[in-house]
């Protein structure tokens, strides 16, 4: 694979569930000179094309139309870095996840390097623990630590990676060694469309309301917990508009109580803008002794990119 030293430019693709995102990078300073981004996510383009047969010919369509889109048909020099879910089974093609202990450099990551449409393509893998599985967080951790000023959250920390399928990653000694996937996003999705704590009409996030839905997580299980969204609106205890604000702090909170104290370390809050409040909110609720060192949404937004320049690196 070329290396950096030969490198000016690049073409990052984040390649998730729902989304396809390319950038054009330049090398030196990770700056963004263009980008694409579309809503072809490997599990909506699996549903066009279920058959093995012929999927990598029917993606690799797609991402020559991305990469038209960034304006470098004409220069095959530069190379494309894909992460995500274009390495399941699903995507483009199937590569076996690396293990624990993965040190953050991403050393042990698995790749693999092909031509495609005359272009250097190298396509990454994800990671496995005993019983849980991740494609794409790794590549933005390598991202996020890879600035100097953050190195010692390698020694002992966990980060929190919030979305459809939030992530809480253990760190230590300069090593992931251990992580769990919550459907907290996607369990929102479902409950606020297609069950009996559906709502109409405008939603407003409300503060107390999201607090209150995190004390009941805490307070009871979440069934039970999840349907005091609908009793306490039917008692006039929440009003309607703040219903999804209560089940948002119902399923975060569950999901944050599983922190656990002192043995989490610190706790490293990595959050888009849509989820950052909410997550601080319940960190302070439930852990308020917590170190809690948050991320920028700018720096979260470019984490990809940067963990891809470094696995480009990668001999």
């Amino acid at each position: 694979m070329v290396t950096p030293q030969t490198v000016t430019q690049f073409i990052s693709c984040d390649w998730g569930t729902s989304r396809l995102r390319l950038r054009l990078i330049e090398m030196a300073q990770r700056r963004v000179l263009a980008e694409h981004a579309t809503d072809e996510g490997i599990q909506h383009l699996a549903r066009i094309h279920p058959a093995q047969h012929g999927r990598r010919e029917f993606l690799a369509a797609v991402l020559e139309r991305g990469i038209a889109a960034l304006g470098v048909v004409g220069q095959p020099d530069i190379p494309v870095v894909i992460s995500g879910m274009a390495s399941s089974t699903l995507g483009w093609q199937a590569l076996p996840y690396a293990g624990l202990p993965a040190p953050i450099d991403g050393s042990t990551l698995r790749f693999v390097d092909f031509v495609q449409g005359g272009r250097r393509v190298r396509l990454v893998s994800g990671l496995q623990a005993t019983n849980d599985v991740m494609r794409g967080e790794e590549t933005e951790l390598i991202g996020l630590l890879a600035d100097p000023s953050r190195h010692h959250l390698l020694e002992n920390s966990t980060v929190v990676l919030p979305g459809s399928h939030s992530k809480h990653v253990r760190l230590h000694a300069g090593a992931i060694v251990e992580f769990a996937t919550f459907m907290t996003g996607e369990l929102y999705g479902l409950l606020c469309q297609n069950s009996t704590l559906a709502t109409l009409g405008a939603a407003i996030f409300d503060e107390a309301a999201f607090v209150s839905g995190v004390r009941a997580a805490r307070s009871l299980s979440m069934s039970a917990a999840l349907f005091q969204t609908r009793a306490r609106a039917v008692l006039g205890h929440l009003a309607a508009e703040h219903s999804r604000a209560f089940l948002s702090g119902v399923l975060i909170g569950a999901e944050v109580a599983t922190l656990n104290g002192a043995a989490a370390g610190q706790i490293v809050l990595a959050a888009a803008d849509s989820f950052a409040r909410q997550y601080a909110l319940a960190l302070g609720e439930l852990s308020p002794d917590a170190v809690v060192v948050q991320i920028s949404p700018a720096d979260l937004a470019t984490a990809v990119v940067m963990g891809q320049a470094t696995i480009l690196s990668l001999p």
